[in-house]
């Protein structure tokens, strides 16, 4: 599954798409398809965190417990999203 990191046509970045369901353990790509880095940061602080992912990269992260994982970019905290694991 992928979730890509986008520029909308306001300009403004996002996640697409917001929201994402999968079975437990079933990897996610974040693939950075903007001209800018970016992060994919768990709102716990704790559950992933990808770093910076620069321009044209991907992130990669395996779910293998059950829940709903919101996240966020740390730069830009209005881009946020959730993963929910079934």
């Amino acid at each position: 599954m992928t979730v890509n990191i986008v520029t909308d046509q306001s300009g403004l970045f996002g996640f697409s798409p917001k929201a994402l369901t999968i079975p437990v353990g079933m990897t996610v790509a974040w693939k950075n398809t903007t001209l800018v880095a970016h992060t994919v940061t768990s709102d716990d602080g704790k559950s992933f965190d990808s770093g910076i992912t620069a321009a044209g990269s991907t992130f990669t992260f395996t779910f293998t417990k059950a829940g709903s994982y919101a996240y966020h970019r740390s730069i830009h905290p209005y881009m946020m999203a959730t993963i929910i694991v079934k």
